[in-house]
Order: structure tokens, then C-alpha cells, then sequence
């Protein structure tokens, strides 16, 4: 597969935000934020089809998760 490099421009709080995901998950930068389109482009795909994320709570107690940042405008635009 083939790579294309990427330059991004993070404020202080950003990268710190960054790096410390990269020490919790053992990964390098470049995988964090692998990882993380990975789990937007899964989010988006599952509020596309009207799925519900459902947060399971340690004492068994069910919630919806909402992601403002997916209203279904968007997703309406960003799907033609």
C-alpha cells in the first residue's frame, strides 16, 4: 500500500491530548490518529443507518451516546 505524508499544525493542548492517548495505547502518534478516523468513520457509518451507540455502564445501566458534532444535516450533506 502506498503512503502519502501528511503534515498537521496542533496547539500545545492538542498534541498533549495526543500524546497522552499515545502513552495510554502504546501506539505511535501516526497510529492514534489511524485509530481515531477508524472509530469516526465507524461512528459515522453506524448514525447513517439510524444505529444508536449504547454506552453499557460498569452497574449495567444503558445510555444513548449523542455526538453533537454528527448532526444528521451533515451527515445528509456529507453522504451525496
Amino acid at each position: 500500500m502506498a503512503k502519502t505524508r501528511i503534515q498537521f499544525d496542533f496547539t500545545d493542548e492538542a498534541l498533549s491530548e495526543l500524546d497522552e492517548l499515545k502513552r495510554v495505547t502504546g501506539s505511535s502518534r501516526a497510529e492514534v490518529i489511524r485509530q481515531g478516523l477508524r472509530m469516526l468513520q465507524w461512528t459515522i457509518e453506524q448514525t447513517q443507518v439510524n444505529n444508536a451507540t449504547v454506552l453499557v455502564e460498569k452497574d449495567g445501566k444503558q445510555r444513548e451516546v449523542v455526538f453533537p458534532f454528527l448532526s444528521s444535516s451533515k451527515l445528509a450533506t456529507s453522504s451525496k
